[in-house]
């Protein structure tokens, strides 16, 4: 019992060791060294929380834009409405996991019923401008969405796997929008 007991007693310190890490993980604690260095997996969890923002920040700007043409143009929300409803999941999907903050419901446009009260620390959003007639605002709106996919594109790079993947999803939808805008434009000329 003595060798078995010691191997078992060592396998327990182990796990209690790696779940009081986990642990320490998951809860944003750091199982930092006593003379103040940050571990390498803090680092990585840091690293990877700052570039789920950033580009959880690049997905928000293309929905504010969303929404922008939408007010401006809401003759346009039949072919829109879907494709900002991705953009929102996007934006929820990117958050950092321990604080996944809910996106505005997809509507066409914000109405006094929908739309988030305003609290003392909330400032209501601030839409972009919007081009003067509805076919430059559906080509700028496919720019936007090149430039969100080139964005995630130049993040995935520095993400670790699981991220990349998923921005390299995102860059393709983003992709895959603004062909579907250049198609929507196409289309609305031919009639």
């Amino acid at each position: 019992m003595g060798r078995t007991g010691t191997t078992r007693r060592h396998a327990l310190r182990a796990a209690g060791a790696a779940t009081a890490t986990a642990a320490g993980l998951l809860t944003g604690c750091s199982p930092d060294s006593a003379d103040g260095r940050v571990s390498s997996a803090t680092k990585a969890v840091r690293a990877e929380s700052a570039l789920r923002l950033r580009s959880a920040d690049t997905s928000r700007e293309l929905l504010g834009r969303y929404d922008a043409v939408l007010n401006a143009y809401p003759d346009e929300s039949e072919a829109l409405a879907p494709l900002r409803a991705a953009v929102a999941r996007q934006v929820d999907a990117l958050a950092p996991p321990a604080r996944k903050p809910a996106s505005p419901a997809p509507s066409t446009r914000p109405t006094p019923s929908t739309a988030p009260s305003p609290s003392a620390t909330a400032r209501p959003p601030v839409l972009p401008a919007v081009a003067g007639d509805a076919e430059q605002a559906l080509k700028d709106l496919a720019a936007a969405e090149r430039r969100t996919a080139d964005a995630h594109t130049a993040t995935l790079m520095n993400a670790p796997p699981e991220l990349a993947r998923l921005l390299a999803s995102l860059a393709a939808a983003s992709a895959a929008h603004a062909y579907l805008l250049s198609e929507l434009l196409t289309e609305g000329s031919g009639s």
